[in-house]
């Protein structure tokens, strides 16, 4: 903690002359993302999971700071199988039904980028909410939409954190960035996905866990400075 106490102060004031001679530009950028369980989560869960993460940024007047948010997507698990359907409507006979558990973040940041030149690091910090929840629909041959899709599980959870990250910019407007985030989260009560069975008529069964929701997020990805 002492260790990252000295870092960003001294981002701070190394950085406070830099931001007031190079104007600070909006990021907005995207990229894949490892979920690792920490805590209790790991406990109970115990499994990385494999998404999708976005950040918009508009910088702050005459400080090293960006604003912003971020927004995340990860798969817990899925599970498909074919069932029978009866429509009259429908030609087909059976259809594709499919049970998904996801993990939605969506946070606010305060950014403290202080150098804007091709290699800028920045810590921040994250609060928001974290949305768990499991849906099911039937997907059948013809139909330009879903026949079912319904959610059978939904549940949002306080969650609050850091991260650090670096952007190296290969041209003016285009960077690739990397970045670390540790996210700490409540109880939540979720589905199980590896406990998710789909019995021969359509019949969805699953259990639920309850457990904390801590998380290390990666992430690696691309964006664009204007």
């Amino acid at each position: 903690m002492k260790i990252f106490t000295t870092f960003i102060l001294g981002l701070l004031l190394s950085g406070s002359v830099t931001a007031q001679l190079s104007k600070r530009p909006v990021t907005i950028g995207g990229g894949l993302e490892v979920a690792i369980p920490r805590g209790e989560f790991n406990d109970s869960w115990g499994q990385q999971m494999f998404g999708l993460s976005a950040n918009l940024t508009v910088p702050m007047r005459r400080l090293p700071i960006d604003i912003g948010g971020d927004f995340s997507w990860a798969r817990m698990g899925r599970e498909t199988n074919t069932v029978p359907v009866s429509e009259d409507f429908l030609d087909a006979t059976t259809g594709t039904m499919e049970v998904v558990s996801n993990v939605h973040g969506y946070h606010a940041l305060a950014r403290l980028k202080p150098f804007n030149g091709k290699v800028s690091p920045y810590v921040e910090g994250l609060i928001g909410l974290r949305h768990f929840s499991t849906t099911t629909s039937i997907e059948v041959n013809g139909m330009d939409h879903d026949l079912l899709h319904q959610r059978d599980a939904s549940n949002f959870v306080f969650s609050r954190g850091w991260a650090v990250g670096l952007q190296v910019m290969p041209t003016r407007i285009f960077y690739i960035e990397g970045r670390v985030e540790s996210l700490s989260g409540g109880k939540v009560t979720y589905v199980d996905p590896s406990t998710i069975s789909i019995s021969p008529s359509g019949e969805v069964s699953y259990g639920t866990q309850r457990s904390g929701t801590n998380v290390v997020n990666i992430h690696l990805g691309i964006g664009f400075r204007f």
